[in-house]
């Protein structure tokens, strides 16, 4: 009987110790949590009165003279480079600008030389360049054309008399035949230049080296006279191979009387002279 009653006795005693206990610890756990909740609410208070504190520091003279400052830095600074920018630009604008004035002047200076000719003033003594506007134009007339074409030539040539053209011009003993116009010429001497200019090729080839170069023929010739009945400049000039342009020769052959020009219509063409001091300069026949 003793025994049941310690027994009991003891639970009892274990029963309320351990309902201390277990209030103890929720006792503990409720002081935890008013603690964390706290602890909320004081970083909460924390953080609102450094936000205070922040908003008043923004709001002080210091503070907004300090951002001005900064600010104003910033915009000198960019307004420093674009100056720079500014200074290059306009160099690189100005060094263009020079490039193309030189550039206009050369056109210009080339333009002027194009359109300008050599004259001989009889007051400098001297051959000059002068342009075309330095030039006065006449008009002397007009000429009628009927057969579709044009000479030019000395008068004389057309009336020269037989035997004072054979005196004059001496029998060539040479003929040559240019090869992409079929065009006759003669020559006395192989090594002579002269034709060259008249045919349109280089001037410093002689008759030899133009035919060696394959740009003319030599044709075989026995020193009649006429030497080329179709470009005698007093023969009846009836070309079968008709050209734009044809050089006419005198009776021994030789280039030099006179210039043919095919204008391709007939009519009556206006001729005028250049002056330059009252001294002709060119003749321009307006076709």
């Amino acid at each position: 009987m003793y025994e049941i009653i310690a027994a009991a006795t003891n639970l009892t005693a274990l029963a309320v110790i351990g309902f201390i206990y277990a209030a103890y610890i929720k006792n503990l756990r409720a002081v935890n949590q008013l603690k964390e909740t706290q602890l909320k609410v004081s970083e909460q208070n924390l953080k609102l009165w450094k936000d205070k504190a922040l908003e008043l520091e923004r709001r002080a003279p210091e503070f907004v003279e300090k951002q001005l400052s900064d600010r104003i830095r910033v915009r000198e600074e960019e307004l420093a480079r674009l100056v720079e920018d500014s200074a290059s630009h306009e160099e690189q604008i100005e060094l263009k600008n020079k490039e193309i004035r030189s550039l206009r002047d050369s056109l210009e200076k080339a333009t002027e030389y194009r359109n300008s000719i050599t004259v001989w003033d009889s007051e400098e003594k001297d051959f000059i360049e002068v342009s075309d506007s330095d030039l006065e134009q006449r008009c002397i007339g007009s000429v009628c054309v009927d057969s579709a074409s044009l000479m030019i030539c000395d008068p004389w040539y057309l009336n020269m008399p037989p035997e004072i053209e054979e005196l004059e011009l001496p029998k060539q003993k040479h003929m040559y035949r240019v090869i992409t116009t079929g065009e006759l010429f003669c020559t006395d001497d192989e090594n002579d230049p002269f034709p060259s200019e008249l045919l349109g090729l280089e001037e410093e080839l002689t008759a030899q080296e133009m035919a060696v170069n394959g740009l003319t023929k030599k044709i075989d010739y026995n020193g009649a006279l006429p030497a080329i009945e179709t470009s005698y400049i007093a023969g009846n000039l009836r070309d079968p191979d008709y050209k734009k342009i044809r050089h006419l020769s005198f009776s021994n052959g030789r280039l030099g009387a006179g210039i043919a020009i095919s204008l391709g219509a007939d009519g009556v063409y206006p001729i005028y002279v250049e002056y330059y001091k009252d001294v002709m300069q060119r003749i321009i026949i307006e076709v």
